[in-house]
């Protein structure tokens, strides 16, 4: 067995020990060479997983006297603001909050939400007196992928805490100052168009949702021109018509799709702005009696849930929303090595896969 994995182990099981009480709060730990004889493990392998419990304040180090689990009122305590709307199944928020949720338990994170149009409505003294009351060191921000109130930046900035933005858009690191982690879109969108060039489609239909222009003014980070350019270099069909921003109403989705799918160049594969448009675009093609994906592929974007129960199940680009909320909170709690409201603030980006499932055919290349 590997020392690293030694360490894993053990502070995986001492983790374990604290959360669960076993080892109560402001208990004293053996001693380390007793503690680690106990364990079977030599003393570095020991207090390399101490000093990570310390990292994540679970335990307390004094010189001369031991090691301490913290007292629970030191433990760490967040302060988790929502968009309105949270809730609803088709924002993104809902499912980084699950994310957030599950890291906090498993790291003995106190959890503290507030919606933002109640923070909003705080005044400064209310919003100090919050802090205070609530012991609160930190702030995850989730914007439903959204432009955040100024008036809200600026409120959250006279706190002097520490701020990540889970799963944010590409202005909102400069147009806040906050730390913020979000997805490359234009990479993620291209991967996915290249899967489907991979599997021999040449004529591809991109289908955007129109959102409001202060918060997307490009499709899915790429320009009309960037984006035509694309088409070209990947070796595929470019035409005006295979590009179309639209709204998620029945019936403008329905003509769109019978536009394509009935006209003079039928795309042999679309590709969704989002799993629920493409959930759209299925019940669109089921009336078309349209069959997927054997006379047209269908990739989306995001990963909501259901997607996989489609008919066929919907092969996707999964921007992973519960690994932005666990990266997020694992990040702020780490505020100390870069927290700094004079520096310019930190972009981070976070990782998405393509999911495969059996909405997209394989075509035989031309």
């Amino acid at each position: 067995m590997s020392i690293e994995y030694k360490k894993d182990i053990i502070y995986e099981h001492l983790k374990r020990e604290i959360l669960e009480q076993q080892l109560p709060p402001g208990s004293r730990l053996p001693k380390e060479k007793e503690l680690a004889k106990a364990l079977g493990v030599g003393q570095i392998t020991l207090r390399s997983a101490l000093a990570r419990l310390e990292t994540e304040k679970l335990v307390e180090r004094f010189p001369g006297k031991g090691t301490f689990v913290t007292d629970e009122l030191k433990r760490q305590t967040v302060l988790v603001v929502l968009p309105d709307g949270a809730e609803n199944l088709e924002t993104p928020s809902r499912y980084v909050a699950a994310g957030i949720d599950e890291a906090a338990k498993n790291m003995g994170v106190t959890l503290e939400r507030c919606p933002a149009g109640l923070l909003n409505s705080f005044d400064a003294n209310e919003c100090q007196n919050m802090v205070r009351q609530h012991r609160i060191t930190g702030i995850l921000l989730e914007t439903g992928h959204s432009k955040i109130n100024e008036n809200l930046v600026t409120k959250l900035k006279q706190l002097n805490l520490p701020v990540v933005i889970p799963h944010g858009l590409p202005t909102d690191a400069e147009n806040t100052g906050f730390c913020v982690l979000r997805t490359d879109e234009r990479a993620a969108w291209g991967d996915g168009l290249r899967y489907l060039a991979k599997a021999g489609h040449r004529v591809i239909a991109s289908l955007f949702l129109e959102l409001p222009s202060e918060q997307l003014t490009t499709f899915r980070g790429f320009t009309r021109q960037e984006l035509r350019e694309f088409y070209h270099y990947n070796g595929l069909v470019w035409d005006e018509s295979l590009l179309q921003m639209i709204s998620l109403q029945t019936e403008i989705v329905t003509a769109t799709v019978r536009q394509w799918m009935l006209g003079p160049l039928p795309p042999t594969a679309i590709m969704c702005h989002s799993d629920r448009l493409a959930m759209r675009v299925y019940q669109v093609l089921k009336e078309l009696r349209i069959n997927i994906p054997q006379q047209v592929s269908i990739m989306g974007y995001s990963n909501y849930p259901g997607g996989q129960l489609l008919l066929p199940p919907l092969t996707t680009v999964d921007v992973k929303f519960a690994e932005c909320g666990r990266m997020a909170l694992e990040h702020l709690l780490r505020a100390e090595e870069w927290y700094n409201p004079t520096v310019l603030p930190r972009e981070i980006i976070t990782p998405y896969i393509i999911i495969e499932r059996d909405s997209v055919a394989k075509l035989t290349k031309s």
